[in-house]
């Protein structure tokens, strides 16, 4: 039996060690990556829920500045002394005058105290002609003041806050326009609110943005002039009451946070932008030990597989190469270092099984051998002593009828055939003697059946003449066909011999007889390829045997039907072949 080994799609033990190993630790893997994003998730909802709620915190807080400005500037606007001095400045005394404008700057100086964001806080009194204020006590119009605040009005006086770059103003009036009340609001003040929302860094800062169209920053502290242009844009696309409290926003390639809270007092958003990279900065430790783990998880990988290689993969490897030099023949094993383990058993047992292996093969090889050479005595002394009379008769018979020269044609004939079959030399000869007796054979034959047979036959080529060949394997299977073909017909027959060279040596016999029917020559095929399970010793099954014995399985008889209309028998060796391995 033979054990071969393939190249196949299949996996190898060592590479399924490798693959399950491989699938056990992907879920871990996967479990920290998981674990890992959710982490980080929480932890970035939590920034972002820590800076909404400073957000909503603060939103709060100037809300309820806002409304608290709002009502003392109200309360200033129904002040008596303010609204005495709107109707009667015209009849009221000098002293009395002075006093009431010294209440009503009072009143303003307490409106400005009441607010750290309030920097300036006045009335405008159409009929009295002037302006009263904290920074600018009492003015005769037109002044500077009141100049700066009809600027910002731009004509438009239905607005509660108007701003500018670096103001704010927020404006009440009474009795149709002739008491105005404005309180200027600190940008700067604003600003330093604002830094209370975000960290210190360049890519954060906060804003702001004005409800009406089209929107635009009242107040920012380190905000970018284009980014607070993106996040107006941005809320463009929200309905009002749909704004949500945070959104993802980019900027020349780079991804910000962005929340969102309304203030209630004039429809202002207040908004924080800050960018993703540093929000995550507290957490890129993490993704540091999440690198790590994987590059443990792949040293892990690499070592388990050099490990698994050197103690598994190569001791196996070693004996399948073993077994790849046994399959040609090669019984010689090179046992590897001994490391005490179970492949040595395996090394030994291995070992042990092919010293018995060599010698059953040499005893196997020894019976073979002298089976073949008591093959070929059988052959040479199954020689028909009939076939011995009538050649002998042949002679006679010949000599009586006055054909001398035939006579001694198949005397010369006869000598040399029985000499070659007889001889005890070597049981190989060269290949153009064993094919001439073939041919001096066939020449008997024709003697014997009245020259009625027409023996064809190729000339042998050149290059085969030296090739050495086991004696008496030829014949038999001409024997053969005379027997079956023309033994009992008496009728002419014709028999060819060829022979030809590819890449083994072919020698075929065909015959016309009918001797043969398909059923028995599919018998015959079938214990040609069997031989060696057969007890029979007959001529052809004989030198069967013997080919294969000799030049291995891809050598030996053929049979099939001839198109002559016998039986076509092909002997074929292999001559690349040993001996067997069957």
């Amino acid at each position: 039996m033979r054990i071969s080994f393939r190249h196949s799609k299949k996996l190898f033990v060592y590479h399924k060690i490798i693959l399950v190993f491989f699938v056990l630790i992907v879920p871990v893997y996967a479990i920290n990556v998981g674990i890992n994003y959710v982490s980080f998730s929480h932890a970035k909802k939590q920034i972002v829920d820590s800076i909404l709620a400073n957000a909503a915190f603060y939103a709060k807080q100037l809300d309820n500045q806002f409304e608290f400005i709002r009502t003392r500037q109200l309360e200033l606007l129904n002040d008596s002394d303010l609204q005495k001095l709107g109707f009667q400045s015209d009849s009221l005394e000098t002293f009395e005058e002075i006093q009431i404008v010294k209440k009503i700057n009072e009143n303003l100086l307490t409106v400005q105290n009441a607010s750290p964001l309030i920097v300036n806080a006045g009335v405008y009194i159409k009929s009295y002609g002037k302006t009263i204020s904290t920074g600018n006590n009492v003015s005769r119009l037109p002044n500077r003041e009141w100049d700066e605040v009809l600027t910002m009005m731009g004509g438009n006086k239905s607005k509660a806050v108007y701003y500018s770059q670096d103001k704010l103003i927020l404006l009440k009036s009474a009795n149709n326009g002739n008491l105005i009340s404005y309180i200027e609001l600190s940008a700067g003040r604003f600003k330093q609110m604002l830094q209370q929302l975000v960290q210190q860094n360049n890519k954060t800062g906060t804003a702001i943005i004005a409800g009406e169209a089209p929107s635009r920053p009242v107040v920012y502290e380190k905000a970018d002039a284009a980014l607070i242009q993106s996040v107006s844009d941005k809320l463009k696309t929200f309905d009002a009451n749909e704004i949500p409290g945070y959104i993802s926003l980019e900027m020349d390639g780079q991804p910000y946070l962005l929340t969102v809270t309304p203030l209630q007092a004039f429809g202002w958003k207040l908004c924080t932008y800050i960018s993703e990279a540093e929000l995550t900065g507290p957490l890129k430790k993490y993704n540091a030990w999440y690198v790590i783990l994987s590059a443990v998880s792949i040293v892990v990988i690499v070592i388990f597989a050099f490990s698994v290689n050197r103690m598994i993969h190569v001791p196996l490897n070693k004996l399948k190469q073993s077994f790849r030099k046994t399959e040609i023949d090669y019984l010689h094993l090179s046992l590897p270092s001994r490391n005490e383990n179970e492949f040595d058993y395996l090394y030994e047992s291995y070992g042990k099984m092919l010293e018995k292996l060599k010698t059953s093969i040499q005893q196997n090889y020894e019976q073979r051998i002298a089976l073949q050479e008591s093959e070929l005595k059988q052959l040479q002394s199954q020689i028909n002593p009939h076939f011995l009379y009538n050649g002998f008769y042949n002679i006679y018979r010949l000599s009586k009828s006055g054909h001398h020269d035939n006579a001694a044609t198949l005397a010369q004939k006869l000598a040399s055939y029985y000499r070659f079959i007889t001889r005890n030399g070597s049981d190989q000869v060269q290949l153009h003697m064993e094919y001439r007796n073939a041919l001096d054979y066939c020449a008997i034959q024709r003697i014997r059946f009245s020259n009625r047979i027409d023996v064809q036959y190729e000339e042998l080529p050149e290059q085969l003449r030296y090739f050495m060949v086991p004696r008496l394997i030829i014949q038999p299977i001409i024997e053969n066909a005379f027997e079956h073909a023309f033994e009992h017909s008496s009728k002419g027959g014709t028999l060819c011999i060829g022979v030809w060279l590819d890449s083994r040596l072919h020698i075929t016999v065909e015959d016309s007889g009918a001797g043969l029917a398909d059923e028995q020559i599919a018998q015959l095929q079938e214990r040609l390829m069997n031989p060696f399970g057969l007890t029979e010793t007959t001529g052809i099954l004989n030198v069967n045997r013997r080919i294969r014995l000799k030049y291995g399985s891809e050598s030996g008889i053929t049979v099939s039907r001839s198109l002559l209309g016998g039986l076509r028998a092909e002997l074929i060796i292999d001559i690349n072949g040993r001996e067997s391995d069957v």
